[in-house]
């Protein structure tokens, strides 16, 4: 049977102002990925708040023998929702640019006018559909779709969506949300049969029997097993990494992990990057020269440093009072960056305790705490994460035959 692999949530330079990729960029990321022994036969443009009956990229999608689609991702009371088969029917009824649009009226005007409607990046807080069902226990049964395997979301908020859907019948769809060129094909979803056009897309996502499901760029190739999506419960860590370690078992508040929380805002004003820049002599033009990033640069402005994020004052994810050691050292940190800041963002800090695990070292036994801290721009759009381990370890004192 023939199979499809479709990118469904892809955003370009021609229609998103937070997106670094080009069209024919991707493209030819996608043919590179062949080469490789990928599947990547295309993907559905998704500009934020916008959608142009006009543009068509097929001349262009032919010359790479590549699918490239139309659709949309608007703004709704309930998070972000995508939207295919986008006819003017559908948009005579909004305001594409309005950030609020009535959920419910979103998901039901795509299916009356002839597409179909998904809750995007459904686990992320705040703009995605689980948060609004936990919390204000909306109403579900306008929405049949849900992209539970979302590229720029974390393994816990994938979860989150993953078992919103698992619970109440909802189908699951995978897309990469790329902004950039390299994010391509990270998630997508597998079509059981040939997916050439628009319509064959809504059809078989309208159908109850249509047959697809989620799936990362590695498990696209030839032979490649695609495992059960993780659950919340699995991605909790409740026993060592290594096994059986001896002494008591590690104990700590495992309500704690996965759980984010609000612990900052970072206004990036113009003032701020220019003395950013002036601290550490920064002289990159596309951080200091205004009319060079207008002309030259990928953006088409200024941006700013990525290390502006770390001037941000922050406060700590939930405490999971870990009760070990007598002695705790920093072990090593990473950051990734998604998405160029701006001078006018308004940068929001959401902070969790990712996990929890102990393993043996040659100093002994050490309990680790990863605390990881995602940024999220004025859009609702993730920009950047960083990530931190804490150690727990036993120090014992001089003369105790042991370390000082």
């Amino acid at each position: 049977m023939t199979e499809t692999y479709l990118d469904l949530h892809v955003h370009s330079t021609d229609g998103s102002d937070d997106a670094g990729g080009s069209v024919e960029g991707y493209l030819k990321w996608a043919t590179a990925k062949r080469e490789q022994g990928f599947r990547l036969d295309g993907f559905v443009l998704t500009e934020h708040r916008r959608f142009d009956l006009d543009r068509d990229y097929s001349d262009l999608a032919a010359r790479y023998d590549t699918i490239v689609l139309p659709g949309v991702e608007v703004e709704t009371d309930i998070g972000h929702v995508l939207v295919f088969g986008v006819t003017p029917q559908f948009l005579e009824r909004f305001d594409l640019t309005d950030v609020s649009l009535p959920y419910a009226e979103v998901f039901r005007a795509a299916w009356e006018t002839g597409g179909v409607a998904v809750a995007a990046h459904a686990g992320r807080p705040r703009i995605g559909l689980v948060d609004h069902y936990e919390e204000r226990a909306i109403d579900l049964s306008p929405v049949t779709l849900v992209e539970a395997l979302n590229g720029g979301s974390s393994d816990f908020e994938n979860a989150r969506g993953h078992d919103l859907a698992a619970a109440h019948g909802l189908r699951e769809v995978g897309a990469s949300d790329s902004h950039f060129v390299s994010a391509l094909g990270r998630c997508m979803t597998r079509f059981d049969g040939d997916i050439r056009n628009m319509d064959d897309l809504v059809a078989v996502l309208r159908d109850p029997a249509g047959a697809f499901l989620p799936v990362r760029l590695e498990e696209t190739k030839p032979g490649a097993e695609i495992p059960e999506r993780p659950t919340l419960a699995s991605l909790i860590p409740s026993t060592s990494r290594q096994g059986d370690l001896g002494g008591d078992a590690l104990e700590y508040d495992r309500s704690a992990v996965g759980r984010e929380v609000h612990v900052g805002r970072l206004e990036v004003t113009p003032e701020a990057v220019r003395a950013y820049c002036e601290a550490l002599d920064e002289r990159n033009p596309l951080y200091v020269d205004e009319d060079f990033a207008r002309e030259h640069g990928p953006y088409g402005g200024l941006i700013a440093p990525p290390g502006l994020l770390q001037t941000a004052r922050l406060g700590q994810p939930p405490d999971p009072k870990v009760e070990f050691g007598n002695s705790t050292f920093m072990g090593g940190s990473r950051q990734e960056y998604f998405l160029p800041i701006r001078p006018g963002d308004v940068i929001d800090a959401y902070a969790q305790v990712k996990e929890v695990y102990e393993k043996t070292g040659r100093s002994g036994r050490m309990a680790f705490v990863v605390r990881r801290t995602r940024y999220v721009n004025q859009h609702g759009e993730d920009v950047a994460t960083t990530e931190s381990s804490l150690v727990h370890r036993q120090v014992r004192p001089s003369g105790e035959g042991g370390e000082a």
